[in-house]
């Protein structure tokens, strides 16, 4: 009997302990409205505007939402009660807009309306479409542009064909700030070239026209490349398997060339130089990490210089070699192999492997000089030793003035 009367008091107790516990879980549905914000003042932004105010003094508020109209649709913007504001973006023309701005509450029950109105700064495709520079470039058009602001935008090309009709081409997607872009694969005859620029919300700017003709590009001769030994250049092989004639002979994978691993006489920056076989005005080239389980890892190839010379001074001592041979050779680029995970991201993943599947792409200035020799400098790979592994290189430009392969 004790026994049965000491249970009963524990579960009274534990009931009423509960009674004064915050209650958790959803809160109950009812049909009471929130009230509304005040005190809104609005600031114009490139393509929308920030909506400031102030939330009524209670919990029971999910949301603000805001409703307007552009272009005769619909739109409905919502915003999180942890924020005195609302962002309003993606307006392609500054005319001015009436919007109506709702508190709502967790039953989904909504304020008095309260009214606002706001007029768009222009929109930043507008302010990119009038920064864009055009002119002709190997194999195909380039652009050049400012966006202020970091949007997301897309570059859409059109050509017109033989029968001077526009067809559309490639699509190039970027944020970047101060970019400049190639569109290829177009042959060295005059067409007229258009553009146009696309944002993340569907706006589209006006077109750009204008007459141009590609210069002449190809993909120069492989069997004419060969290694050039400078001094201070790495000449070591890993192995048969690993010889530096594999960086030109088409394959692509978990192949190529390998220097020697622990060498405690390889030093960085890490040389080597290519004799091309031709003399030639370079567009670009192309670069493949060892693939396999070691792109953006191990031995492969991060940050590095490509300096270009038509004809080295011979003979020179290795002190000539360690900074003065610069004077005499031009700088084609400095370069990185780009990871679009991040660089800073320990794993790899599928978007990775499939950017470095394709090849790192690497334009060289269309005012360089014509090289016959280009000179590699490693500054680090992506396993900060001191070794390197690269499957395979291709250079594409002009080469047809001199042939002096030998």
């Amino acid at each position: 009997m004790k026994k049965i009367f000491f249970t009963i008091m524990a579960l009274l107790i534990v009931s009423i302990t509960s009674c004064d516990e915050e209650k958790i879980g959803q809160t109950p549905t009812d049909n009471i409205p929130p009230q509304p914000i005040s005190n809104v003042s609005v600031e114009s932004l490139p393509g929308g505007a920030k909506i400031s105010y102030e939330l009524p003094q209670e919990t029971d508020i999910s949301y603000v939402k805001g409703e307007y109209l552009f272009q005769g649709e619909r739109r409905i913007t919502r915003a999180s009660v942890y924020n005195n504001y609302m962002i309003i973006e993606g307006l392609g023309n500054t005319n001015p807009v009436d919007i109506t701005l709702y508190t709502v509450d967790h039953s989904e029950n909504t304020s008095t309306p309260v009214k606002a109105s706001f007029t768009p700064g222009i929109p930043p495709i507008h302010n990119i479409f009038t920064s864009m520079g055009l002119k002709a470039d190997f194999g195909g058009i380039n652009i050049t542009w400012n966006n202020e602001n970091k949007v997301e935008i897309g570059f859409t090309i059109y050509a017109t064909n033989e029968k001077g009709i526009f067809e559309e081409g490639e699509t190039f997607y970027t944020n970047q700030k101060d970019g400049s872009y190639s569109f290829r694969g177009y042959d060295s005859s005059e067409r007229i070239f258009a553009f146009t620029i696309t944002d993340k919300w569907g706006n589209i700017s006006d077109t750009l026209k204008a007459a141009f003709t590609p210069l002449f590009e190809k993909e120069l001769d492989k069997s004419k490349h060969k290694r050039e030994v400078l001094p201070v250049d790495n000449n070591t092989d890993y192995s048969s398997g690993w010889l530096f004639s594999k960086l030109f002979d088409g394959v692509v994978g978990n192949n190529g060339w390998h220097t020697k691993q622990n060498d405690p006489n390889q030093k960085i920056p890490l040389y080597f130089t290519i004799d091309l076989g031709v003399e030639a005005t370079l567009s670009r080239f192309k670069l493949w990490h060892r693939l396999g389980n070691n792109v953006y890892k191990n031995h492969n190839i991060k940050t590095f210089e490509v300096w270009g010379s038509r004809n080295y001074k011979k003979g020179m001592q290795e002190n000539y070699w360690s900074e003065e041979w610069k004077n005499d050779w031009e700088l084609l680029g400095d370069y990185e192999t780009f990871k679009p995970s991040g660089e800073d991201n320990p794993s790899v993943t599928n978007e990775d492997i499939a950017y470095a599947e394709a090849g790192f792409e690497f334009m060289v200035p269309i005012e360089k000089q014509r090289v016959r020799y280009v000179r590699f400098a490693m500054k680090s790979n992506w396993s900060g030793s001191n070794a390197l592994h690269i499957s395979e290189i291709t250079f594409y430009g002009d080469d047809r003035i001199n042939d002096i392969n030998e």
